[in-house]
């Protein structure tokens, strides 16, 4: 018997076309597309409820177009060594899990998909689907106009927050802190992100500052009690104390 080589040449779609065909998709079957994803270059922590994409550096360019619609779903890029990391973090994690399930397309492939053996991935991604989330901006206030920050309480103190990422956006809402008033804001690097931020002295020379950060911690405070969190209610009970709430 003859072995024949096949010439498979312009049968097959270019990586260009293929990343051109995926923008064009609509909303329902790019959250499919997505799904194969993270199911295959991805992962999904429960734990930290996080999404995460990971990209070889030598497909960004190709793939920008594809990037800038993912970042478009609240995913967060990192530049790593070797690679490019996107993740999706907390409630807007919960919420993107949940429209890959619900989705018609995506719904039908999960189907099929579960009735494998080896299904761990989506049994994560399922899991976060169902997770309790808080509404946003529960724990934020204005502190100038045009400017929220998250109330943080954490080892008996409290602070407020904005994170950036990008170091020109950062700069700008510090200095409008600054000139604002609150001259003891402050600009910090954590976690590849920019944060500026009020810690808890600085809180206290505003008056009004401390009746909104006092309101907002009474609301923590119900809610870690009701979910009998006693070593974080200990933890916003001091806080409030250091801040005198009434």
């Amino acid at each position: 018997m003859a072995i024949k080589a096949v010439d498979y040449r312009g049968v097959f779609k270019s990586k260009t076309e293929v990343a051109e065909d995926v923008v064009k998709l609509s909303d329902e079957n790019f959250l499919a597309f997505l799904l194969f994803a993270i199911l295959g270059d991805g992962s999904i922590d429960i734990k930290k409820k996080r999404i995460e994409l990971i990209m070889d550096k030598s497909k960004h360019g190709l793939w920008s177009d594809i990037i800038e619609k993912i970042k478009s779903l609240g995913f967060r890029e990192r530049d790593g060594e070797y690679k490019m990391e996107y993740a999706v973090n907390y409630s807007k994690a919960v919420e993107l899990a949940r429209k890959i399930v619900s989705d018609q397309v995506s719904k039908a492939l999960i189907e099929d998909l579960s009735r494998l053996l080896d299904a761990e991935k989506l049994k994560r991604l399922l899991v976060l689907a169902s997770m309790r989330i808080k509404p946003l901006g529960r724990s934020m206030i204005e502190v100038v106009e045009g400017i929220r920050m998250n109330v943080c309480a954490h080892n008996y103190s409290v602070e407020l927050r904005v994170h950036r990422m990008d170091y020109g956006e950062a700069v700008r809402i510090l200095e409008l802190l600054r000139n604002t008033g609150y001259r003891d804001a402050k600009l910090s690097k954590r976690s590849g992100r920019y944060v500026v931020y009020l810690n808890i002295d600085a809180i206290k020379k505003h008056p009004e500052l401390v009746a909104k950060v006092c309101e907002v911690l009474r609301r923590m405070l119900e809610e870690v009690i009701s979910e009998g969190k006693e070593r974080r209610a200990r933890s916003i009970a001091r806080a409030m104390a250091r801040l005198s709430c009434q």
